[in-house]
């Protein structure tokens, strides 16, 4: 195995699925970006209070560059920030009425997703693939 090539393939890999989700989206007249769309889904999963920092964890990136996302979200009213319940050093960031129902378009359409990325891979193929792709993220805490 070409071990050089694997990072590219991931990177290559991810970018190709973000350009799809973006047309996607598009598309369905969403008005978010897969990153937004990310978020969305996050904040909607969760039941209790979500920070920025939550989110930085999940999405793993800068904290300035999550400032400008959610920003943005907030300018395109997809997003509040209020101040938390349970800490007052803290703003929660919940969904408004109308990215709820992002939310709702974007897990409805996940399904489909799921299925097109699922064409043609049998379930012992899924299954090794997941395990390496388990392996791999174990793999990355050690660079």
């Amino acid at each position: 195995m070409q071990d050089n090539l694997l990072s590219l393939k991931i990177k290559s890999l991810n970018l190709n699925l973000l350009r799809a989700l973006g047309a996607r989206y598009k598309k369905m007249n969403l008005g978010v970006t897969p990153v937004q769309g990310r978020i969305i889904m996050f904040i909607d999963d969760h039941d209790d209070e979500v920070c920025q920092k939550d989110i930085e964890r999940m999405i793993a990136c800068k904290k300035s560059t999550l400032s400008a996302i959610l920003n943005s979200m907030e300018k395109n009213k997809l997003i509040i920030r209020k101040g938390s319940n349970t800490d007052s050093r803290r703003n929660s960031i919940v969904l408004t009425a109308y990215s709820i129902e992002i939310a709702n378009k974007l897990k409805e359409d996940m399904k489909e997703i799921n299925k097109l990325l699922g064409e043609n891979i049998t379930q012992d193929e899924y299954i090794i693939f997941s395990d390496v792709l388990e392996k791999i993220n174990q793999n990355i805490e050690r660079i």
